[in-house]
């Protein structure tokens, strides 16, 4: 789908979106255009993402020239404006640069849940890189936005070390312009940004080695999800084991092997609370902020699981479809298919998480092991685990089908 931008001065930022999910913001390098991220895009798009890139200033279909690094930072926060607050930002070469200074407005920052850096690091030497373009058609083009974001190293390399986002560089193995000795800055700079290297590749890394690119990239996939739960002082709440951004993330583990919309619905399955955790973090009417940081398919199983009268719908477990009763409004949703194992393995990876951290009387372990078994055709592997583990194993057979006042 087109998506344009009118600047102030008259520009025209000319992109495209595709896909359903955490939203990644893909800006492209210097002399390239948003096509070169086609293939990346095909792939996250099927690891659950949606993609947005946009030719910027003086590129592709877009109007104007950069001349300023300034004016490219500016670009990058209207694109992040028109986009939902909780945006991965990937940058290459120059879209690295420009997506750095842009964070240095707290507002920019505040809308951004990582930065991904590709094969570029603020502050690099400019003698290197003025020989690495002297090797490259058409850099001369740009000499003038060069030259102004060499000057500006030190301020670049300062906003860098100021961010607390996730931050991950992706360096190419060899031909390009970064050496150990950037990478190492870069980390000294942000000790907690996380460095890949694919190997066998340039500069260019989106035009040469897309594939793998894109796969480097899916580990940013639950980014907008952590920052939501940040943003929603989901540490301040109890739960066994720790804090319910502790709980949030262990189901998660539990069930990382599963498709996209199912990790990211663990990681917020109580957004809404649920019926054995009467503590939301979001109210039903801002039902589209959790669908801007996990897309509308793992929003619905959020929703699902936090709606679910558990009386009235563990009464029925036998049943298939199961007939899923909404405690918000009362509807019945018949469950079948993919939703109904995608929602028996939230529910089983949930129970298991609070079996093996709560203090629980014996019927109340008892009831789980019970719910889990009558689960376990709708996800056996899962099931099996449970049934095994040894917070489950001991467990007495007697399951009466009540709510046990867990999340």
């Amino acid at each position: 789908m087109a998506r344009q931008i009118v600047r102030p001065d008259g520009v025209v930022l000319r992109g495209e979106e595709a896909g359903d999910g955490p939203t990644v913001v893909l800006l492209h390098a210097g002399g390239e255009r948003r096509r070169v991220w086609s293939p990346v895009i095909e792939v996250l798009v099927a690891a659950g993402f949606r993609c947005v890139a946009y030719d910027q200033r003086g590129h592709g279909d877009s109007d104007g020239a950069a001349r300023s690094l300034a004016v490219c930072a500016a670009d990058v926060a209207a694109v992040l404006a028109a986009e939902p607050v909780g945006c991965v930002l990937v940058g290459a070469s120059l879209g690295g640069l420009a997506a750095v200074a842009a964070l240095a407005d707290p507002a920019v920052r505040a809308r951004v849940a990582g930065l991904v850096l590709v094969d570029v690091v603020p502050g690099l030497d400019p003698d290197r890189v003025r020989a690495f373009l002297g090797r490259t058609p058409g850099a001369e083009r740009h000499s003038g936005l060069t030259e102004d974001i060499l000057a500006r190293g030190a301020e670049l390399r300062r906003i860098t070390g100021s961010l607390d986002c996730p931050i991950l560089l992706v360096r190419a193995g060899g031909g390009g312009p970064l050496v150990d000795e950037d990478v190492a800055d870069l980390t000294g700079l942000a000790p907690h940004a996380t460095v890949t290297v694919i190997p066998d590749t340039g500069h260019l890394i989106a035009r040469e080695q897309p594939v793998r690119l894109a796969e480097a990239l899916t580990v940013t996939l639950d980014w907008p999800a952590r920052a939501l739960l940040t943003d929603l002082d989901a540490r301040r709440l109890d739960h066994p084991g720790g804090t319910l951004v502790e709980h949030l993330v262990r189901v998660g583990q539990v069930v990382a092997d599963g498709s996209p919309r199912l990790r990211l619905a663990a990681l917020c399955h109580a957004a809404y609370g649920t019926d054995g955790f009467a503590h939301p973090l979001l109210p039903l009417d801002r039902r589209d902020r959790l669908r801007a940081a996990i897309g509308t398919d793992a929003e619905r199983l959020v929703y699902l699981y936090g709606a679910c009268d558990r009386a009235a719908t563990y009464a029925r477990m036998d049943e298939v479809p199961l007939p899923v009763a909404d405690r918000f409004t009362g509807a019945v949703t018949a469950l079948a298919g993919a939703d109904l194992a995608d929602f028996a393995t939230l529910t089983v990876a949930n129970e298991l998480d609070v079996a093996r951290t709560a203090s629980l009387e014996p019927g109340t372990r008892r009831q789980i092991r019970e719910l889990v078994t009558a689960l376990a055709p709708h996800c056996p592997a899962l099931a099996a685990t449970a049934l095994a583990d040894p917070a489950l194993s001991d467990a007495p057979n007697g399951f009466d089908r009540a709510p046990t006042g867990r999340t």
